[in-house]
């Protein structure tokens, strides 16, 4: 895994001084970019999560997509009801951080061990820092997220107490995408208009400092391509790790 050779960050520090949020496309060196979107078409064992009673539900994504009409129909409903009254998403799933700090990523998917390495190397961590202007980045966190017709994320601000996020970052991996498709990162002003939005574009890092109010719009259901990306944060302090 390498960065681009003609990476310009330089609108991105721009982006990030002024509004807290910038893009950089072609972050990934063309063979490094196909060697991970081929490992990410080898995935199988997706997690659906969504939240019910106000707890967060880890779902075997291919068991969730063969049930039965009538009970599929009655999940989603308990699902948009849960989206109706607040905070609620619903999308796919590959844990990279958790999956690597259990011992088994390497195992399962080596190429996204090497990516979640990079992503926790210097050469991309002191990007960051350096784009984001701040030096008290010391690790990332990461998922591997896809988003199929139907799936969303509702407004929220990334602010968790005892998480330490400095800024979180998107990197989409889907060719193509259309605007009129959804799945995209919206950005809000105080008064809940949406004030910026990114449609997904492939190679590019979509990246915004926490906290800030943000949301992924629902991918349209007409649409069979997935919304694929990097998903994760940039954290200051110690790598907590998991709870085993």
């Amino acid at each position: 895994m390498r960065l681009s050779d003609k990476l310009d960050v330089e609108p991105a520090r721009t982006g990030l001084r002024d509004d807290g949020r910038a893009r950089i496309s072609g972050l990934l060196a063309p063979k490094a970019l196909r060697q991970l979107t081929a490992a990410i078409s080898d995935v199988s064992k997706w997690l659906l999560v969504t939240r019910l009673a106000e707890k967060h539900l880890n779902l075997d994504a291919a068991a969730m997509r063969d049930l039965p009409p009538a009970q599929r129909a009655e999940f989603d409903e308990r699902v948009a009801a849960a989206a109706r009254a607040g905070f609620q998403y619903l999308y796919e799933t590959y844990p990279l951080y958790d999956k690597a700090h259990a011992g088994i990523l390497e195992a399962e998917a080596p190429v996204l061990a090497r990516l979640f390495a990079f992503l926790n190397g210097e050469t991309f961590l002191g990007a960051m820092r350096d784009v984001l202007d701040a030096p008290e980045i010391s690790f990332a966190d990461g998922q591997l997220t896809c988003y199929r017709g139907g799936h969303f994320l509702t407004r929220h601000d990334d602010g968790v107490a005892g998480k330490n996020r400095v800024a979180a970052f998107v990197l989409g991996l889907s060719s193509g995408w259309q605007g009129d498709w959804g799945g995209q990162l919206q950005f809000y002003d105080p008064d809940g208009n949406v004030e910026a939005a990114y449609v997904p574009r492939m190679n590019t890092l979509s990246l915004f400092k926490v906290p800030q109010p943000h949301a992924v719009s629902m991918v349209a259901n007409y649409v069979t391509t997935p919304r694929l990306a990097i998903t994760g944060w940039l954290r200051s302090g110690e790598d907590p790790g998991i709870d085993l």
